[in-house]
């Protein structure tokens, strides 16, 4: 049996390797650690080249891309043309969209980000669908309508214009807009868009309303012309509740009786509260759309 040398150094097996990563197409290890020294090697030397100009690592920014700028000139790529596209009727407005997409003719194509002109556009609040184009060598393109007022909304002191995304139009005069719908209570612009939807399918229902209140910010009770009041359920259930509220109105000239209440919140029935007398007992009915 051969003799075992107790003082040779075995090596032991709970040794680690260095992490390693190998590139398939080469065959060959890179050690993780050699690429972490790199990086460690690379942001020491930005932060020495930025204390030897002056300790500001915003001044390399600056001349950095005062030098992409310069580049991007002499190689023909910078913004020659920004046109405004779907607003040709408002002269005015489209000077205002200019003015805050803030982009001059002359500057470095690479640096006029569709998304940022995007959302400075957005930020005026005069326009819906706002889209914007880089077309290159050197022409910005935004695309955008003019907002639209659909409903009147008072704020408990007057009455102001809302437009089809549920935003104040702050230019807009409500006394331009009498013909559209008037809304009440606490969140109804945000949630006006949705109403004015649901009321463009059932024209017997919107003829006769008059004033819709937001209620909780999540449903609406309508007045009628007549003083009814109709009752409608949260939001996501609102689309088939007026639905079924001109369904009975064609049947059965519904939103015509003598009624002060119409509670279309429990699915499947309809409450009714009857006018005569002037008394307050509930009847229910149940209706099927």
């Amino acid at each position: 049996m051969p003799k075992v040398n107790r003082n040779q150094s075995v090596p032991s097996r709970s040794r680690r390797r260095p992490a390693t990563i190998v590139d398939e197409s080469t065959g060959e290890e890179i050690r993780v650690s050699s690429i972490l020294f790199g990086l460690v090697m690379l942001v020491a030397i930005v932060v020495a080249t930025a204390a030897w100009m002056g300790g500001s690592l915003s001044q390399i920014e600056t001349r950095f891309g005062g030098f992409l700028d310069d580049t991007a000139r002499m190689a023909g790529v910078s913004v020659n043309d920004i046109s405004v596209l779907g607003l040709e009727q408002n002269p005015a407005l489209v000077d205002d969209i200019r003015a805050a997409a803030m982009i001059e003719p002359g500057e470095n194509m690479f640096r006029a980000d569709p998304q940022l002109i995007r959302r400075r556009v957005e930020a005026t609040r005069k326009v819906l669908n706002v889209r914007v184009h880089r077309l290159w060598p050197g022409q910005i393109v935004i695309i955008a309508d003019a907002a639209e007022p659909v409903a009147l909304w008072h704020d408990g002191k007057e009455w102001t214009v809302v437009d089809g995304l549920g935003r104040i139009m702050p230019d807009a005069r409500s006394s331009d807009y009498k013909t559209l719908v008037r809304l009440a209570g606490q969140g109804a612009p945000t949630a006006a868009p949705q109403l004015v939807n649901a009321l463009k399918k059932v024209p017997d229902v919107s003829t006769r309303l008059a004033i819709a209140t937001r209620i909780a910010d999540r449903r609406w009770d309508v007045r009628l012309v007549n003083g009814a009041t109709v009752r409608l359920p949260e939001d996501d259930a609102m689309d088939g509740a007026l639905s079924r509220l001109s369904t009975l109105q064609t049947r059965t000239a519904l939103m015509q009786r003598p009624v002060t209440m119409i509670d279309l919140r429990n699915k499947g029935r309809i409450y009714l509260s009857p006018a005569q007398g002037g008394t307050a007992r509930k009847t229910a009915e149940a209706a099927r759309s």
